[in-house]
């Protein structure tokens, strides 16, 4: 219950901000610009970073592997600690979401500006939170002699 939520929060919460920021903004405009968190619409056609642009049938393929994988592993997430069942709940609800951006408009709409970052949005956040607390999750259980 935990991930599905985790899902549908990181889902929601992305769609809705995307959905401001286009409704609000044309791409390239900048909000706050003077603060170190600004608002920057971006239309980005690649990954992470905007590497591999016009590779959409990869990162729906990778969308599509995220939740298969989960379904798959949907049993034993019950047993595992609830920041585990958050995490994968988080990377199946931010793939999902970059995956509709795809699959409708052929690209990703990013936002969020840090200083020496680039742009990027709540799906790739909950991504990269969801994995690195899956990395630590790998990690504690191989420390253990289980």
């Amino acid at each position: 219950m935990i991930a599905l939520l985790a899902a549908v929060l990181t889902f929601g919460l992305d769609r809705l901000t995307k959905f401001w920021v286009t409704r609000s903004l044309y791409p390239g405009e900048v909000l706050f610009r003077a603060l170190p968190v600004h608002i920057q619409y971006v239309e980005n056609s690649g990954a992470a970073f905007s590497i591999l642009p016009n590779f959409d049938w990869l990162f729906l393929a990778v969308a599509a592997a995220v939740v298969v994988a989960a379904v798959w592993y949907w049993r034993q997430l019950g047993m595992e600690r609830w920041w585990v069942q958050a995490a994968v709940g988080m990377v199946v609800g931010g793939a999902l979401a970059n995956a509709i951006d795809r699959l409708t408009q052929g690209y990703v709409v990013d936002f969020i500006q840090l200083p020496h970052w680039p742009v990027f949005n709540v799906a790739d956040s909950g991504i990269t939170v969801g994995m690195v607390l899956l990395v630590v999750r790998l990690l504690l259980k191989g420390s253990r002699s289980d």
